[in-house]
């Protein structure tokens, strides 16, 4: 016994309670994340618009852009671009679009694993933990969207025709779809293909059992091997194939090599520095989400279930080793994460009440005590969604994620626009593409984030001539300049040379009247303007104020007061 229900005899009341579950849910769903709309869009939401914005006006990727990711969420955002426009609502809405259909996933997997209640359940943790604060669930990053297709692979390589070789290339197909995302899904494959020929390895009844074994895993191959074949072929034939692996591999590897030990960021991702509030609002989830794992995996392996139970732990542990392989612990990577964990823990106390109460004497306590569970869990979770976003205001959303970034970006980005023309061009020396957004105007360089041009890394020699010389050849009307990077000599050079003068900063989280004479350690930021092309003066100051914003606490205060380093670090 394994306490799941047959689709093919369900009841007409049960028909019922799947839609209303589904339905129910959904509304859930929208108005979890409606709460959010308001929100500025945050600099990568605002760079895969910008940057697929320029391959829509004809520039190409990787040559006249330039960004670390693969193709594959500025092909999404150009398409939804040039159909709906860029407004913010556009890309809210489409998040939207993506979590419903990982939600109508997460119910199919749920339910043929642990029944019709685990299934409703899951959904309805997803639907209340899907804008997720702690784990930048409420923007429309790229996990948003590779959820739905990881989701989609493990939902087809655990139906009951599984094993036809149609299936097999559609789930290969669909991580294939979402590696282009984001490489790391790589580990996705391999752990799926392994389960697949375990799975196989135990239904097959064929003589040639290995012989079919491998069939399967090529049939499972061949959908991410085309489709990577036709990208390389693509970037080959138009002149780019250097620049494509460049980018998107080499400079990945040396990235990630550079977060220091490759054992250690899997410790890490239970403690990331400067964010250690990313497990806070979905903190039931994180905190049942390793018994109910193992206990799915006792069940797989002990007792011999018919479902396919041992593929959801491995879509736990292949979304935790993609999280902590960047070693970077950004809020958004945590996020693949949220669905697997919303079907694991249902899942894994449905089973656990049927392996534990199934007695004669304690099996009339079964049901009530896996409802009880479960109620505990979607309350627990309720709360904490509660307290960290339901009940605060937009401000009060992202400030402990981001320090307010998304907000100050959008400011900034709007007094840049107001003292310059359409036709100027600016460049940010930092990360924060939000103000190419907000400002509507174009980045001077190829590089509309400077990662890729960091000075302690020995591979970005070539991009950072490259970026001296589309500054040279493009002077930006004004440069701002952040403290994401240390500069490097060429560009305090070129500073020196062309824009020796500041003309004002901001002094992030200060009250205005304290920018006046400010501390060094208070500035985050130094405007430049061309000597040739003087602009008007303005405060660049930003007073969190402005937006009915409220200071740190003292916790949180500790937690971010390295973030902020001195002026002198930005000088010429």
């Amino acid at each position: 016994m394994n306490g799941a229900t047959n689709p093919q005899t369900d009841s007409r009341n049960t028909r019922w309670i799947t839609y209303a579950g589904l339905i129910g849910t959904a509304a859930i769903l929208w108005l979890m994340r409606r709460h959010a709309f308001d929100v500025p869009l945050e600099t990568d939401e605002c760079n895969y618009i910008y940057i697929a914005q320029r391959l829509l006006a004809g520039d190409k990727l990787y040559v006249d852009v330039w960004d670390h990711q693969p193709f594959g969420i500025y092909t999404i955002f150009a398409g939804i671009i040039s159909i709906f426009g860029h407004s913010p609502l556009v890309f809210r809405n489409s998040a939207v679009i993506a979590s419903l259909c990982s939600l109508t996933l997460i119910y199919i997997i749920a339910r043929r694993s642990g029944g019709i209640y685990a299934g409703i359940v899951a959904t309805l943790c997803f639907s209340l933990a899907s804008s997720d604060p702690g784990t930048a669930g409420d923007g429309s990053n790229r996990e948003i969207f590779m959820n739905t297709l990881i989701l989609l692979s493990w939902c087809v390589a655990g139906s009951n025709h599984r094993h036809r070789p149609g299936y097999l290339f559609l789930a290969g197909l669909s991580l294939g779809l979402a590696s282009c995302l984001k490489t790391v899904v790589v580990i996705h494959w391999l752990l799926l293909a392994a389960w697949i020929a375990w799975d196989y390895a135990q239904q097959s009844k064929t003589p040639r059992k290995r012989a079919t074994i491998i069939r399967s895993i090529l049939w499972f191959a061949a959908g991410p091997t085309l489709l990577w074949l036709a990208t390389t072929g693509y970037f080959w034939l138009t002149g780019r194939l250097w620049e494509f692996v460049d980018a998107v591999f080499l400079f990945n590897m040396q990235y990630s090599q550079d977060s220091g030990s490759f054992v250690a960021r899997f410790w890490q991702f239970f403690s990331p520095t400067g964010h250690p509030f990313i497990f806070d609002s979905a903190l039931a989830l994180w905190l049942a989400a390793i018994p109910a794992a193992l206990w799915l995996i006792y069940v797989s392996l002990n007792q011999h279930a018919k479902k396919p139970l041992g593929s959801l732990p491995l879509l736990l542990i292949a979304n935790y080793i993609a999280v902590c392989l960047p070693g970077r612990a950004w809020p958004h990577y945590y996020y693949l994460l949220i669905p697997s964990l919303c079907i694991v823990i249902p899942v894994g106390i449905s089973h656990f009440t049927v392996s534990v109460f199934e007695t004669q004497n304690l099996s009339r306590s079964k049901p009530t005590i896996r409802m009880g569970l479960l109620a505990l869990l979607v309350i627990t979770l309720l709360w904490t969604q509660y307290t960290s976003y339901i009940s605060q205001p937009t401000f009060g959303i992202t400030v402990t994620r981001y320090n307010s970034r998304d907000f100050w970006g959008q400011a900034i980005g709007e007094k840049i626009r107001s003292v310059t023309d359409p036709d100027d061009s600016i460049f940010v020396y930092g990360n924060e593409a939000e103000m190419y957004y907000y400002a509507n105007r174009k980045c001077a360089s190829r590089f509309t984030m400077i990662t890729g041009i960091r000075a302690d890394d020995p591979t970005a020699a070539h991009r950072r001539k490259q970026l001296i010389d589309d500054l040279e050849n493009n002077p930006p009307r004004v440069i701002v300049v952040l403290f994401d990077e240390k500069p490097f000599p060429e560009w305090s050079a070129f500073l020196q040379q062309h824009y020796a003068t500041a003309i004002g900063w901001d002094c992030h989280d200060r009250h205005s009247h304290e920018c006046d004479q400010p501390d060094p350690s208070w500035v985050t930021m130094i405007v430049y303007q061309d000597p040739q092309r003087p602009i008007a003066p303005i405060s660049w100051n930003w007073d969190r104020k402005q937006v009915g914003g409220w200071h740190l606490g003292q916790r949180r205060s500790a937690a971010l007061q390295s973030m902020t380093p001195p002026l002198q670090d930005a000088q010429p």
